[in-house]
């Protein structure tokens, strides 16, 4: 397959546009680093975090390379022309998400509701596009990819439509129903399409070898399946019905694993061995899990308001499991194909993205497991840190690897000799990579179970704390119970609070101690860190046991700040 096809763009201008138009990538992965380190501190951090991943990075990668692929698929040659109108598309995608987040973070709706529209209109425009480009192509093997691509741009403004709908704060049961809508529409639409239609190509180039027979063939009746239980599952979400929205998730669930086969007989014939390729395969099983546990929850959940309540389990599988892994594992394979420069540069830029390849691919997906296991809090919060600088290392490696690739091409069009030469990566033999990934894959384990274990040693309740959901099984009523809590003299206050079982509680904590404050739960649950004058709000979820609550910060449980939730009419805590 043609990565990139010729045509009157320049070599090096063909590598300025893709530097120029991957930078918004990395610079909302940037942001999201930023936020992550610092989300105790930040106005809707955990939304914020998912958006800077979902709506930033991974939407902006799939604008420039669902283009890509589409001129390579459809053998169209890019013009400075069509680069300009992309290039506009792009702006106006960026504009829209900065919108978009500031209007959440400021909590001003209309500045979400605009930010959506511009989101909607640019997603629309790329799909516009997309389409009128295939049209006036000549047949190609592989152009249901783009009609995967056509197809995932008309989810993704209904989408944020909904998402600014969202914005407004529903009441249950909507909010329930908007929920799964909006998961529904701009993960397994937007991104889902994207990604099943891309890898039918894209997996066998990344791992060197032959397409699947008769791949193109499976990508072509899978597609119908996909969209069609994109539409059962929205109209089973807005219309109330679970049972229908379920059967759309299972639908959606046989079309991936219909799509997928093709895919899994090439990593028979040749394994996979580079962090792209253990990325890119980890994402779909992580999507696979995903669907599987978005179904249970439609399924054994009686009521929407239950739904939305353990619809926060799903949100580290699909976000980072799958959509973070497969977006980078795609640019550790695209970025240097993109760069050129001859087999020699091409190999050296690969390395450079390569470093680390089984420790980042271990440990992210060994610690993701940890992450949605029912842990103590401070144990997720220790493997998450690991997590995140897997994570985080694609970074530095990308830049590494862009900036020795300009230097080599460079040096080569300059055929001097160069006082600094640059190295040349020469391949290690076979059994020396497979004992160095086996020894990064036991240090990535290793350091796993050592953050597990110094989370539990630091926290002296973490093996006394509940597991368990906050509702204790039992059926929520419907009704809420907001609760107003002060963190005063090293106290809350009130220090306990009664709460109907199946009442869904929302704790509205305000901290006016000049110390900082948190408030967590035994279920895992828990504020950000709450600054003086500062109030934030907990939602607990359906209540159907006693909970018990404190401070985490060093030394404030033991000076009495605890906090304790009582269940009437419900049961003790285990």
């Amino acid at each position: 397959m043609t990565l990139d096809p010729t045509g009157p763009l320049a070599l090096r201008d063909r590598t300025r546009w893709h530097i120029g138009a991957n930078a918004p990538v990395a610079a909302w992965l940037a942001a999201l680093l930023a936020v992550s380190l610092f989300h105790r501190y930040v106005s809707e951090s955990p939304w914020l975090l998912v958006h800077l991943l979902l709506l930033g990075a991974v939407t902006n990668a799939i604008f420039v390379w669902s283009s890509h692929f589409a001129d390579a698929l459809l053998r169209r040659r890019a013009t400075a022309g069509s680069r300009r109108w992309q290039a506009a598309r792009m702006v106006a995608l960026n504009v829209g998400v900065i919108t978009v987040v500031t209007g959440m973070v400021s909590a001003v709706w209309i500045l979400t509701l605009v930010g959506s529209v511009v989101v909607g209109a640019a997603a629309a425009a790329h799909g516009i596009t997309l389409a009128r480009q295939a049209r006036a192509a000549l047949a190609s093997r592989f152009g249901a990819t783009v009609r995967y691509y056509v197809c995932a741009s008309l989810a993704l403004p209904i989408g944020a439509g909904l998402g600014a709908a969202l914005a407004r704060d529903p009441a249950e049961p909507w909010h329930g129903r908007l929920v799964i809508a909006h998961i529904t529409l701009n993960l397994l639409g937007w991104i889902g399409l994207t990604v099943m239609g891309t890898l039918v190509t894209l997996w066998p180039t990344m791992l060197r070898t032959r397409i699947a027979e008769g791949a193109e063939r499976v990508a072509r009746q899978a597609l119908p399946i996909l969209v069609g239980s994109v539409v059962v599952t929205v109209t089973g979400a807005l219309g109330g019905l679970q049972a229908l929205a379920a059967v759309g998730v299972a639908g959606y669930l046989g079309g991936v694993l219909w799509a997928v086969r093709p895919l899994a007989q090439v990593a028979r014939n040749k394994a996979p061995s580079a962090y792209a390729t253990w990325s890119v395969m980890a994402a779909v099983i992580w999507l696979i899990g995903s669907l599987l546990g978005l179904g249970t929850v439609l399924v054994r959940s009686p009521t929407w308001q239950l739904v939305t309540d353990r619809l926060g389990l799903l949100i580290t599988p699909l976000a980072a499991g799958f959509a973070a892994q497969v977006m980078l594992g795609a640019l550790s394979f695209l970025v240097p194909v993109v760069m050129g420069g001859g087999p020699i540069i091409l190999r050296g830029t690969q390395a450079r993205l390569d470093r680390g390849n089984a420790l980042r691919a271990v440990l992210i997906n060994v610690g993701l497991v940890v992450c949605v296991l029912p842990v103590p809090h401070l144990v997720r919060v220790l493997v998450s840190v690991l997590v995140l600088g897997a994570f985080a290392a694609f970074l530095p490696l990308l830049v590494s690897a862009v900036l020795y690739a300009l230097r080599a091409k460079r040096v080569a069009r300059q055929a001097t000799n160069d006082p600094t030469p640059v190295s040349r990566h020469i391949p290690e033999p076979a059994a020396m990579v497979r004992g160095r990934h086996t020894g990064q894959a036991a240090v990535a384990v290793a350091s796993v179970v050592l953050a597990v274990a110094v989370g539990v040693a630091l926290d002296p309740a973490a093996l006394d704390r509940g597991v368990t959901a906050a509702s204790g099984g039992d059926v929520a009523t419907g009704r809420v119970t907001t609760v107003n809590v002060v963190s005063s003299n090293m106290r809350f206050v009130p220090a306990s609070v009664d709460v109907p079982a199946g009442n869904r509680l929302v704790l509205v904590v305000t901290n006016t101690d000049p110390d900082v404050h948190d408030l967590a739960l035994e279920t895992g649950q828990i504020t950000a860190r709450i600054t003086r004058g500062r109030t934030v709000r907990l939602d607990v979820g359906v209540v159907g046991r006693n909970l018990k609550g404190w401070c985490t910060i060093v030394g404030h449980r033991q000076a009495g700040m605890v906090f304790t939730v009582s269940s009437i009419g419900g049961t003790a805590a285990p």
